[in-house]
């Protein structure tokens, strides 16, 4: 009697106290710190390379205004402008499979940490848990991780810490045209603050659609046997058919409401010479700004937005980690059963 007292009654996990998802995504992650480490190093020094076509510009630019003939220094700089160029390519390319391996890597541990659990969980929660619900954990939800962490890690990194580094010497070269070339910066983060509004309701919403849309197919197919046998195909097909509907209708009327305001972001926030052209002419028609550091400022602000919008689309992945382990975690504090010694 003790003995099946024991099986039956559930009892919490071992460090069941709630735990904030992204401490729950390191602790995941921690083991393969290095891995990360070298990849947003790779990074850095990748994107630093794709800065080497705008530096090799300028300086052409410049030496042809400064009547420059000698060909052999502007095919320098054509060379220099190609190896960053391949240099990018390759670094990229090495940050990207590092990062992945090490992904690859926290992701099965994920599972294995969900599949563990399961197997210590009362048959009750696993009986009366729709099956598509159960599945989304293991399949769909760490699925999600992987551009978190094999792609924001690095890639943000990256893309925020190189383009802080150009504006540092563009404030170095003159203040006013760095100032000016960030002009339209607040206006694109200002028009992403408004899409990102309730972003997480949102986007907690869709998941919750998601999942009851997979459990749904996945219990209308398994049992579609029996809902023929007993006539309940129109009704349970309907049940189908409305989640789906439910599930799209949701997506369509978030997409409404934020692209608008994308367009607005991705017209505005390129268009850094509005500003610097006007402003650096009259520089330099005052005679206090030199035409080399007009170039030179012009073409280095036509390479930071790329970097910077690109860290900045990432944001998106980086506020769905929040909603993707929490999620897990209610697999992985859900109680346990007392087991017999």
């Amino acid at each position: 009697m003790k003995e099946k007292e024991a099986l039956s009654g559930p009892k919490h996990a071992p460090g069941a106290a709630q735990t904030g998802p992204f401490a729950r995504l390191w602790g995941f992650a921690a083991p393969h710190k290095g891995c990360y480490a070298l990849s947003v190093a790779l990074a850095i020094i990748g994107v630093a390379c794709g800065f080497a076509p705008y530096v090799a510009t300028a300086a052409m630019a410049t030496a042809l205004l400064g009547g420059v003939r000698d060909f052999a220094v502007y095919l320098g700089w054509c060379a220099v402008a190609a190896v960053g160029q391949v240099a990018k390519a390759w670094l990229m390319g090495r940050s990207t499979v590092v990062s992945h391996r090490a992904t690859f890597a926290v992701l099965s541990e994920v599972r294995r940490a969900l599949a563990r659990k399961l197997d210590r969980m009362p048959l009750g929660y696993v009986l009366e848990t729709p099956s598509g619900k159960l599945k989304a954990p293991f399949v769909e939800r760490t699925e999600q991780l992987e551009v978190p962490l094999a792609h924001v890690v690095p890639e943000v990194s990256a893309n925020v810490i190189v383009p802080l580094a150009i504006i540092a010497v563009e404030f170095a070269i003159d203040w006013r045209m760095a100032l000016v070339s960030l002009v339209t910066i607040p206006v694109g983060l200002g028009c992403y603050a408004i899409e990102m509004r309730d972003y997480a309701e949102k986007y907690g919403r869709v998941v919750a659609a998601k999942a009851h849309m997979g459990a749904t197919i996945v219990e209308y197919i398994s049992g579609i046997e029996v809902i023929k046998a007993f006539c309940q195909g129109a009704a349970s097909y309907k049940k189908f058919t409305d989640s789906v509907k439910a599930n799209s209708s949701l997506m369509i009327d978030w997409s409404r409401t934020t692209l608008p305001w994308t367009a607005i972001m991705m017209s505005v926030w390129p268009a850094v010479l509005i500003g610097v052209l006007p402003v650096g002419c009259l520089l330099v028609i005052d005679g206090s700004l030199t035409v080399p550091s007009f170039i030179t400022v012009a073409v280095l602000s036509l390479g930071i937005m790329g970097p910077l919008f690109a860290a900045i689309m990432f944001t998106d992945d980086i506020a769905k980690i929040a909603t993707i382990m929490n999620e897990i975690g209610e697999v992985l504090e859900q109680p346990e059963m007392n087991r017999p010694d």
